[in-house]
């Protein structure tokens, strides 16, 4: 009987010291996911989406641990920042809609290439992409066929150093110039000026990308002014 007991000790010991050990492994794993997140959070600009985690191999557990102790915000589904991130609309909206690429003179000004921020946002989307809440938020929005919509996507930065999707100075120059986007002649003479005499201007690929927005005439009308 007292070797049974002895064992029956035994046992419990070592499921206790079992028990222990995965709880600390387990403690020490969480504690080192969560410095992982503040991490990526702080290089990803103070703000991260639950994808963005998982793909980081973070379980989404921790996003919420840290929410509800206040280390991090949420500020809506899947999205996360931290406490001192500055709000940035740009990039709010590219959290909110990722298929929609700065178009149009959204893109002129994300190229330094406008002289102030338009007074609405502009979204082109591909196919027949429909969002009620984007006219609730003032966004203008712009379709592009399949063909079309992945032509010159490029990372930029917002004026508040995030990363967004927008058209490249190029296509944003021949869509503005095109009959349909009715940008006014001072915009497009602005725009076109600014970009003659940037560093970043590709001539052959404007010209180029002109042929494909059918405005090749216009462009080159430009260029021969201003070079």
């Amino acid at each position: 009987m007292k070797k049974e007991n002895t064992t029956a000790k035994a046992i419990i010991w070592h499921i206790l010291t079992f028990t222990l050990i995965f709880y600390i492994l387990v403690s020490m794993n969480v504690n080192s996911q969560k410095e992982r997140l503040i991490e990526l959070i702080s290089k990803n600009g103070g703000r991260i989406t639950t994808s963005e985690a998982e793909l980081a191999g973070i379980h989404r557990m921790i996003l919420k641990q840290l929410a509800d102790s206040d280390e991090i915000i949420r500020t809506s589904r899947g999205v996360y920042q931290l406490p001192t991130f500055q709000e940035d609309d740009l990039l709010d909206l590219q959290n909110q809609y990722p298929t929609g690429i700065f178009s149009y003179e959204t893109a002129l000004y994300l190229h330094s290439l406008m002289e102030r921020a338009p007074f609405r946002w502009t979204m082109t989307f591909r196919g027949n992409y429909h969002a009620s809440s984007l006219q609730a938020k003032g966004i203008v929005k712009k379709l592009s066929s399949k063909k079309l919509y992945p032509i010159e996507i490029v990372d930029v930065k917002t004026p508040m150093g995030n990363i967004v999707k927008a058209y490249s100075a190029e296509r944003t120059l021949c869509e503005i110039a095109t009959t349909k986007a009715a940008a006014d002649i001072q915009t497009i003479t602005y725009a076109m000026k600014t970009y003659a005499t940037s560093k970043i201007k590709n001539i052959p690929k404007l010209v180029e990308l002109a042929k494909t927005f059918h405005v090749e005439k216009k462009i080159r009308t430009y260029l021969e002014v201003l070079l």
